[in-house]
């Protein structure tokens, strides 16, 4: 089967984010397909499809603009008058102008007589107005002709003005109008030009756009016949474990032991508030005992969708399997199987092969309904982002270079993760032992504009109520020392969730989650104990020592991820240091006892260890020993022992009295890590300008 979970070093949260862009990007460089689209037509697909749909190519107007006729604004009349120049001129109407208006109202004589009527909707058709009135016509042959028109009607070619209503004045047999001389009768007055609101061939949306309500009503006024839009990411989401309830209309007595599969709807509900760039898909469950139907059930879900959720399945427990199958059923390569936070740290995240060698996605979260969705927030939302969007266009802030490797970690660099803020507690929070913790917080917004949070209770990863209302996850560090709370009034990064403040994407360049702190040491400690040894062990209370001592210098901090007691023969001491080691270590601090009588049995530790290790450092060794006598006189006497241990990653060995730890280790922390670093060959010049 796959490697136990156990054994992954634990991952922090901004590297496996980092990670899981690197990938994405990867996929994308070296897919040479172009982005899937999908053309809908104008007059078929529903404009509910369409709504935040992302725009695959440009939207051009058609000739001959919007609106594609000239249109009166206004209910009124529209008359031809002075200053009209398109050859539309003819013997029985002549061109009115201010004048004449004049004219008329001093005589109280009539300025036009009405032929037609427009009504929006026309088009080039009008209503001709009965014609039984010769009598009339042979009189007011001479008037110019007038034609009432609606807003938004189409104004005939033959007129270039519209005289509201207000301006006009009717004979009562609606058959002859008066223009009031107070008429604005100016050419295309109270008219829009065919094309005034959109030229032709201008770009109405362009390529990239999210449709929104307003761009809907933009792509109709376009007269386009099809629209191309972005695939949506497809993404998948698969509950595993036996122990969910998929029918709740059974029975108590057959559903006991069961919960509800709450995973899935809560992640295709969250992945539907993704907007335009993820279309969510409903793999269903499948059971965790068996193996071939699981692996028959994600490669199905490989082929159908671009990325691919599991929850469940992912801790050290017999039925756990879906590790077993993403990497050993499906050919998956593993990325990380562990991360250093609270709540998530069993997520997994691995690239399975399909066709063509091109790779899915696929993250494997933990079962706890909290843990899934937080890690979807970190981990998935990024990811999926960036898969649809494609390869940011950075104006140049991307360096080209010479190596591919290099240029996919610029454009990483480049790529947006979560909004941040940082934020004061509004009160004290205990602080993990190990692990970071992600806590769900509400956020405030204070009247100097600085932000507070408070959290939203009690943070056990099955606990779904610390998700209701949460708003950011309060990003804390592990316990260290003395510090082992938060403090109200203390200020930590906050990861904002679902964003109600309006803040902006953050490039993982400008991030302060993601910006780079002096690695984490990670170090094993094997407490030595001759056969028979009476004395108490002293291995929690040396480790707290250890961690004190080689934290807090530019090297960074240190902590405990491994310890053991040695009760055995001298012999199998070094071969019980490789193999105790629980994750890959940079340090291994062995100390023994300096009590009565045990000079000897310490001497040949020393002298066992020396046998195994390579690259003694000698001077390192008797800087340890200085700085452990300086604490206590008695540390002198013993054989401190410093060198490489080259199983592995590689790891400095330092071997010391229980007596002077803290100073040993502080008189000689920051050398170590140079020293492990020239054992692993990570030394870098520097060259001075």
């Amino acid at each position: 089967m796959g490697q136990d979970s156990s054994t992954h070093p634990m991952v922090p949260v901004p590297e496996a984010i980092r990670m899981v862009m690197e990938e994405t990007v990867r996929l994308l460089w070296n897919d040479q397909k172009p982005n899937p689209t999908t053309t809908l037509s104008s007059s078929s697909f529903s404009w509910s499809m369409l709504l935040n749909s992302v725009l695959a190519e440009d939207v051009m107007m058609k000739e001959p603009g919007y609106p594609d006729y000239n249109a009166s604004i206004m209910d009124g009349y529209a008359i031809r008058v002075v200053g009209r120049s398109d050859g539309n001129n003819n013997d029985q109407d002549t061109e009115f102008t201010a004048d004449q208006a004049e004219t008329a109202a001093k005589q109280s004589s009539w300025t036009h007589r009405i032929v037609n009527k427009v009504y929006a909707g026309d088009g080039e058709s009008t209503k001709r107005l009965e014609q039984g009135r010769q009598d009339d016509e042979q009189q007011s042959s001479s008037l110019p002709t007038a034609v009432y028109i609606t807003t938004g009607a189409m104004v005939p070619d033959t007129y270039n003005c519209v005289v509201p209503i207000e301006e006009c004045h009717v004979s009562e047999d609606s058959k002859h109008l008066r223009i009031a001389p107070s008429a604005d009768l100016k050419p295309q007055t109270w008219i829009r030009p065919m094309g005034c609101d959109i030229p032709p061939g201008s770009v109405v949306l362009a390529k990239g756009q999210t449709i929104d309500p307003v761009a809907i009503g933009l792509i109709l006024q376009s007269g386009v016949e099809t629209v191309t839009v972005k695939r949506r990411t497809r993404v998948g989401v698969l509950s595993t474990g036996n122990e969910l309830l998929l029918d709740p209309s059974l029975p108590k007595s057959e559903t006991k032991g069961k919960i509800p599969d709450v995973n899935r709807p809560i992640l295709l509900s969250l992945l539907s508030t993704y907007g335009s760039c993820c279309e969510p898909v409903d793999l269903g469950t499948v059971r965790d005992d068996n193996v071939d139907a699981m692996t028959k059930t994600v490669l199905h879900a490989l082929e159908n969708c671009d990325v691919v959720i599991t929850t469940g399945g992912v801790s050290m427990g017999e039925t756990d399997i879906v590790q077993h199958v993403l990497v050993d059923k499906c050919g998956g390569t593993l990325h990380f199987g562990r991360m250093n936070m609270k709540p998530g740290k069993p997520t997994t995240f691995v690239t399975v092969p399909v066709t063509d060698g091109f790779k899915k996605l696929v993250f494997a979260l933990p079962g706890n309904p909290v843990s899934a969705t937080v890690c979807t927030q970190l981990l998935v939302k990024p990811c999926i982002d960036l898969y649809f969007q494609g390869i940011p266009d950075s104006q140049g802030r991307i360096k080209i270079a010479k190596d591919e490797t290099q240029t996919m970690q610029e454009i990483v660099q480049e790529t947006c993760v979560h909004p941040e803020i940082m934020a004061k507690i509004a009160h004290d929070i205990v602080l993990d032992k190990k692990r970071y913790e992600y806590h769900r917080v509400q956020i405030e917004s204070m009247e100097d504009g600085t932000y507070q949070v408070v959290s939203t209770g009690v943070q056990r990863s099955s606990r779904l109520m610390s998700l209701r209302n949460a708003e950011g996850l309060l990003v804390l560090p592990p316990a260290q020392g003395d510090k082992t709370k938060a403090l109200k009034g203390e200020q930590y990064l906050v990861l904002l969730l679902n964003n109600t403040l309006g803040k902006s994407p953050m490039r993982i360049r400008d991030s302060v989650h993601f910006k780079k702190k002096a690695r984490q040491m990670q170090v094993a400690v094997v407490e030595v104990l001759p056969t028979g040894f009476k004395q108490a062990s002293k291995l929690e209370e040396t480790c707290s020592k250890i961690e004190d001592a080689l934290s807090g210098s530019n090297s960074g901090n240190a902590r405990v991820v491994s310890r053991a007691t040695f009760e055995e023969s001298i012999d199998k001491l070094y071969p019980f240091i490789v193999q105790s080691r629980r994750d890959a270590v940079d340090f291994i601090v062995v100390y023994c006892f300096t009590s009565e009588g045990q000079f000897q049995y310490n001497l040949s530790v020393a002298n066992t260890l020396n046998k195994h290790l390579t690259k003694c450092a000698t001077s390192l060794a008797l800087q340890a020993r200085q700085g452990g006598a300086s604490e206590d006189p008695k540390a002198a006497l013993f054989e401190v022992v410093v060198g490489y241990v080259p199983e592995g990653d590689g790891s400095m060995l330092i071997c010391l009295p229980d007596t002077g730890v803290q100073g040993a280790l502080s008189n000689v922390r920051g050398l170590l890590k140079h020293g492990l670093n020239l054992a692993r060959g990570k030394v870098h010049n520097h060259h001075h300008k």
